[in-house]
């Protein structure tokens, strides 16, 4: 039995079409898209009855495991005078004579390509992997609970090769079957006077209904998988190769793909990934995924590391209970207020969030299909401050997948995720997807019509963080000048006194608000030459304004506040010693001088200056005096003229 590549001559009965349901991953790199893709569908095809997690191996051959020209020939028969055509749409064509480069990769726990190979067109109700993923092309038998749901995501594999093809070896769950199976997706092209359509298939020759079967010889198979240094063997599931692969890729970059894509299912058990090069292994699991990102670069740490940690955090949090939002309309557009808070979760989560602590919250949403029956869901929201994060939105994640693109409103100093694993909501927010997993829109054929109030719910979950923030910040900004007056008295300079704050014995807090207004400060605004900030049990000073000049030393009085009389004039030694347990100091580009109980002066030494105080009673407001001081202010109030 010889067997080899395929191509069906252009039919005049049926209409010419180019391939380009690659373009829909365009906007990521070719080994990103590989990678999410890939991993998506196994996750999608985990069989009922597999208690483990999907694993997944990913190997690249190198140099050191590529295939030699004469053992590579029988997997290329036929085939390369289809790839060196003309108008093939190949630009970078290998010779026959090159070794071949290639990427494997493989699941296991997952079913297999099931279902009838003779099947070659689509039928109601039935499943069929193998059709569906060999034979048809936008389409998907995929369910609504699946992550999947356009059926373009397998044209990352040729579009991951130079010549456009890939192999697959399939171990069926259900009948043990092994097939192999090679595609090719070319352009139309042309070949000694005739004409051919983009697609090949390499397999036994078509039978007598013009169907091209797949290869079923155990003996070729057992050599394919020698050859290709396949590992899954008898095992149920699926491996694809992709010869002639990016030489440029490597291990390391489908290491940092894996982790900062599908961290979240890997750190909840649901997912193990092992990366091979051609001479190292690194297993990437809830175990050892922190000690995979302490071998990247110190930037790269610095992004994904804090993920991990609010992730990793926000899975202890769903055990242990979460405070739950109220749902305000059970038939109207899903909308934003503050009734949706119960007053004590309200002023809990407040103060978690001033403090920069982490916050969890559980948001219900009414998930309402045309013709359908309504149904409450829920999301899952993990937050922190984060001074200094990268992050320009909140990370979201649809049951395990990274929806890395969704365009929702900015935040800034923020560390977000945004979690949809509850079957409802998950299965809205899935038909809004585009191909390419990336982003939600209203206009997704999909999602278009099929839901009552869909892209008001569409916008409740993508606002989400903005609109939790809102409501939480004291002022509309960290920048405002009137910030956190109930806390601090902060001076600028010798001539710009602090924001005095009216104490009321007898008024509620309500009362205090409604007629207080604090004092402005005069004089025209200026760049600030440092920050002040709070945190619990203690303060934050540091740099200011970039286009301000570096303050010299900058002086510090600290006590706790009081209703009546001064309080830096009432402080006393048995309240604290900043030079003394339990206050502690954590400093960079600053050295402390201690000149009182409650004061010090801060002689800043780099530009970047950083100080942060805590160990205050958390159960008392601090009053802060900070004034820039220079050589000649501090020497004048040293001999009692400041």
């Amino acid at each position: 039995m010889k067997l080899g590549w395929q191509f069906n001559k252009v039919s005049p009965r049926f209409k010419n079409r180019e391939a380009t349901q690659g373009e829909f991953f365009a906007a990521d790199t070719e080994l990103r898209a590989f990678v999410r893709e890939a991993i998506q569908n196994s996750l999608d095809a985990k069989r009922r009855d597999a208690s483990g997690p999907v694993a997944v191996r990913i190997f690249l051959s190198g140099e050191t495991h590529a295939l030699s020209p004469d053992r590579a020939k029988p997997y290329f028969r036929n085939g390369w005078a289809h790839f060196n055509a003309e108008k093939s749409g190949l630009r970078d064509v290998p010779d026959r004579d090159e070794s071949v480069r290639y990427l494997v990769y493989e699941d296991s726990g997952t079913t297999g390509l099931t279902g009838n190979i003779d099947q070659y067109h689509e039928v109601p109700d039935e499943r069929n992997p193998f059709y569906y993923f060999f034979r048809a092309e936008g389409q998907s038998n995929k369910s609504d609970s699946d992550r999947g749901r356009w059926g373009l995501g397998k044209f990352v594999f040729p579009r991951s090769s130079r010549i456009r093809s890939f192999f697959a070896v399939t171990v069926r769950h259900d009948d043990r079957q092994r097939l192999l199976v090679g595609q090719s997706i070319l352009r139309s092209h042309r070949l000694a006077d005739k004409n051919y359509t983009p697609d090949g298939w390499f397999g036994k020759k078509p039978g007598s209904n013009g169907v091209q079967l797949p290869v079923d010889d155990a003996e070729f198979i057992d050599q394919f998988e020698c050859d290709f240094c396949l590992e899954r063997k008898g095992e149920a599931g699926t491996s694809v190769v992709v010869p002639f692969c990016d030489s440029d890729w490597t291990a390391d970059q489908i290491a940092h793909c894996v982790t900062e894509d599908y961290f979240h299912p890997i750190l909840n058990h649901e997912l193990i990934v092992t990366v091979e090069g051609p001479n190292s292994q690194l297993v990437i699991s809830a175990d050892s995924i922190s000690d995979v990102v302490s071998t990247f670069s110190p930037v790269q740490q610095s992004l994904v590391k804090p993920l991990l940690e609010l992730a990793v955090w926000g899975m202890d949090r769903r055990v242990e209970g979460m405070p739950l939002l109220n749902l305000l309309d059970r038939t109207g557009p899903a909308k934003w207020s503050k009734k949706i808070f119960a007053d004590e979760i309200f002023d809990e989560v407040r103060e978690l969030y001033s403090t920069y602590q982490k916050v969890a919250l559980r948001v219900p949403v009414m998930v309402r299909q045309k013709n359908g029956e309504d149904q409450v869901s829920h999301f899952d929201l993990f937050m922190e401050k984060a001074e200094g994060s990268h992050l320009k939105r909140p990370l979201f994640i649809r049951e395990g997948i990274l929806i890395s693109e969704v365009r929702c409103r900015l935040t800034r100093e923020l560390r977000a995720m945004v979690c949809v694993d509850d079957a409802p909501l998950a299965r809205c927010l899935g038909d809004a997807e585009n191909p390419a997993h990336t982003d939600w829109s209203e206009s997704s054929s999909h999602f278009k019509g099929k839901y009552v109030n869909g892209g008001a719910t569409l916008r409740f979950v993508k606002n989400a963080v903005s609109e939790i923030c809102q409501m939480l910040a004291c002022d509309p900004s960290e920048e405002d000048p009137r910030l956190l007056l109930d806390v601090f008295s902060i001076a600028s300079d010798d001539s710009r006194q602090g924001f005095l704050v009216d104490y009321e014995m007898l008024q509620s807090a309500a009362q205090k608000a409604a007629k207080r207004s604090p004092r402005e400060l005069s004089g025209p605004s200026k760049p600030k030459p440092f920050r002040v900030r709070r945190r619990k049990g203690g303060f934050r000073i540091f740099y200011g304004d970039r286009r301000s000049e570096r303050p010299q030393k900058i002086e510090v009085k600290v006590a706790y506040d009081r209703r009546n009389g001064s309080p830096l004039r009432k402080y006393s030694a048995e309240d604290f010693d900043l030079n003394a347990a339990p206050i502690k100091f954590i400093a960079e580009g600053v050295e402390i001088e201690f000149l009182a109980g409650n004061q010090m002066m801060m002689h800043i030494t780099d530009a970047t200056f950083d100080l942060a105080v805590t160990g205050f009673d958390a159960n008392r407001d601090l009053y802060l005096d900070v004034k820039v001081r220079n050589d000649e202010s501090s020497s004048a109030r040293q001999n009692g003229k400041g």
